[in-house]
């Protein structure tokens, strides 16, 4: 398992996706409202400890909907499966903003600041996605030392592919992989955390999320879209 122990500053955190994820669309929030984000960001500038992991896997699609990796067989879905049937090997990885910064949201949920709450999440948010982004350039650095090409990050919960199966993926890590551990419902905490799948290999070629192919109207993905 690689894995790197990363400051935020290491992150590109984008603005216009915590817009997006604010449901501000492709507008700006007003000054009262941007002076508080501002406020969030730098807070989380100043305690967030995100981290990143992820191991190479040697694997084969089983069928339209399943796949084995390291001897470890879980259901995908076929849209997934789809993007990845070019691949050759496959990276596994997950990304967390920390326990520090999920525990600096919990201390506003119990003060009752709804507002800073509403926007301390959607800062979570994309620092998760950041460093998923982060994560996503070492496995394609990886991947031309092979002459591969990458797919896009897929992740349990999108995609038809159900979060159940997060425990299938957990499998292939050393227990709790960046102080990440799973509930009973395999969720996982700290919150702000996401595991995904990426496919590499001579013939793949990174396709755009195809939206028009899932039912999930609430996928993060489509806001990059709409």
């Amino acid at each position: 398992m690689t894995t790197f122990q990363l400051q935020l500053s290491d992150l590109e955190i984008n603005r216009e996706d915590i817009y997006l994820n604010l449901g501000y669309g492709g507008a700006e929030p007003d000054e009262h409202i941007n002076q508080l984000l501002e406020s969030v960001i730098d807070k989380a500038y100043q305690i967030c400890c995100p981290q990143v992991a992820y191991i190479l896997c040697d694997g084969k699609l089983l069928s339209q909907s399943y796949i084995e990796l390291n001897n470890i067989s879980m259901k995908i879905g076929s849209i997934i499966s789809g993007y990845l049937e070019q691949a050759d090997q496959y990276a596994v990885f997950v990304a967390t903003g920390g326990e520090e910064y999920d525990n600096y949201l919990q201390g506003i949920k119990l003060s009752g600041d709804i507002m800073t709450e509403f926007l301390a999440d959607a800062v979570g948010s994309e620092i998760a996605e950041a460093a998923v982004r982060y994560v996503n350039v070492k496995i394609e650095i990886e991947a031309l030392k092979m002459g591969y090409a990458i797919t896009k990050p897929y992740s349990p919960g999108y995609c038809g592919w159900n979060v159940r199966e997060q425990t299938q993926l957990f499998s292939l890590f050393p227990t709790q992989p960046c102080g990440i551990r799973l509930n009973d419902s395999c969720l996982m905490h700290p919150v702000k955390s996401v595991s995904g799948i990426v496919g590499m290999g001579s013939k793949v070629v990174e396709t755009p999320y195809g939206c028009d192919a899932c039912a999930m109207q609430t996928c993060y993905k489509r806001k990059h879209l709409a």
